[in-house]
């Protein structure tokens, strides 16, 4: 289930589409080690899910296969959050009628199988949730000049050449192998279940027991594809950020412009964090892909697992991304700041742009603030004035 502030602040996202006639059954043949018994009856995605430019088979079928029916366990379907999408059931269907075929209250789209309000005969149906991978731009990243074997390195990882270059200005590649564009998908990430097995066996001490990998571009069904990262208790770089972001910086090839050896980039990218617990390097998942429930535990007899957003939307995922109040890590919810949803989106401008004349920007617009160097990194003692700065003009 979607939390409800969630669920309610990504509204204006939210498309409902028509859940295509009949189910496809799949055998559970490679399972999380919390899920539930195999054999499972999935229902089918709708087919407009997809762009027409794009093929998203292999992360509709992550999902697919991951799926776990709400029922004696509900809420444990991570993989469809993960998507972006969740079951409607056929009740909030029908009760979602406002009149006959014409519209529904979630959004306004015509519902042939309405009847009245709040009466119909509709089935279940598929809804985006306007967060997950449907959402973020890992899901639309075909520039039209990235359909080639080199650029879809980044682009569109598992249509890519390992053997494709650039050099001289000259991209050395073919085109995608299929015509339609995958994305940055899955498998990007995660080596499917079987081929985690393989790597974990071949590197013991792998984070996440290999499920958590480095795509290289020879197929995503060759063990020899995936570069496993070490685990937090061991992977921090000679200069105390952690090896984990190496994940994200395989791609994106640069961090935020934090100037290196000052105090701030220390604070939030090394070692010498007091924000964590156990103090470490902030990892970029810690912001971009930040842990808002936990699910699993308790009652269900299984394992806790820490869910993160798939859309890496810092300003969209709120509090949770910036550890203001109300989130889960609370990195900004301590005895060294408090910090509100307000304060947060305030502050990520001057994250973004170090180099600003920062009293120019919102909330200040003018207002007088007390002294703090406008350009190149702050220390941490002039990182605490903008914060307080921040509260206190949000205050007013």
């Amino acid at each position: 289930m979607i939390p409800v502030n969630e669920t309610k602040r990504r509204q204006m996202g939210v498309r409902t589409r028509w859940l295509m006639s009949g189910a496809l059954v799949v055998l559970l043949l490679a399972v999380p080690a919390w899920a539930v018994a195999p054999g499972i009856t999935y229902p089918q995605l709708p087919t407009d899910l997809t762009p027409p430019s794009y093929d998203y088979g292999e992360a509709e079928s992550c999902a697919g296969c991951h799926y776990i029916a709400e029922g004696s366990l509900p809420g444990l379907d991570h993989t469809s959050r993960v998507l972006g999408v969740w079951l409607q059931p056929a009740a909030a269907v029908n009760a979602s009628c406002t009149t006959g075929p014409s519209a529904s209250i979630a959004t306004g789209e015509p519902y042939a199988c309405c009847t009245g309000a709040g009466t119909g005969t509709c089935g279940d149906m598929w809804q985006l949730t306007g967060s997950g991978w449907f959402a973020s731009r890992h899901s639309q990243s075909d520039y039209a000049s990235t359909e080639n074997g080199f650029c879809t390195k980044c682009h569109a990882p598992l249509q890519a050449s390992a053997s494709a270059s650039f050099s001289g200005g000259t991209v050395n590649a073919g085109p995608v192998p299929q015509q339609r564009f995958q994305a940055v998908t899955c498998a990007s990430c995660h080596p499917p279940d079987n081929i985690t097995a393989e790597i974990g066996a071949l590197n013991p001490d792998a984070i996440d027991g290999g499920a958590i990998a480095i795509y290289l571009w020879k197929g995503y069904n060759n063990p020899a594809s995936y570069q496993t990262l070490p685990p937090a208790s061991s992977g921090v770089n000679a200069d105390g950020t952690s090896k984990e972001d190496a994940l994200c910086l395989n791609c994106h090839e640069q961090r935020h412009n934090f100037t290196p050896g000052t105090v701030m980039y220390a604070m939030m990218t090394t070692t010498h964090n007091h924000l964590t617990t156990p103090s470490g390097p902030v990892r970029c998942m810690d912001c971009h892909m930040s842990t808002y429930q936990s699910i699993g535990g308790g009652s269900t007899g299984l394992p806790l697992l820490e869910e993160r957003f798939h859309d890496w939307n810092v300003g969209a995922d709120l509090p949770y991304s910036c550890g203001a109040i109300g989130s889960v890590s609370n990195c900004h919810n301590s005895s060294f700041s408090k910090f509100t949803v307000a304060d947060a989106q305030n502050l990520i401008p001057f994250i973004k742009e170090q180099h600003s004349d920062w009293w120019t920007l919102p909330p200040f617009n003018g207002v007088v603030q007390a002294a703090v160097p406008a350009h190149g990194a702050p220390t941490l003692v002039e990182f605490k004035v903008l914060e307080r700065e921040i509260s206190k003009i949000d205050a007013m």
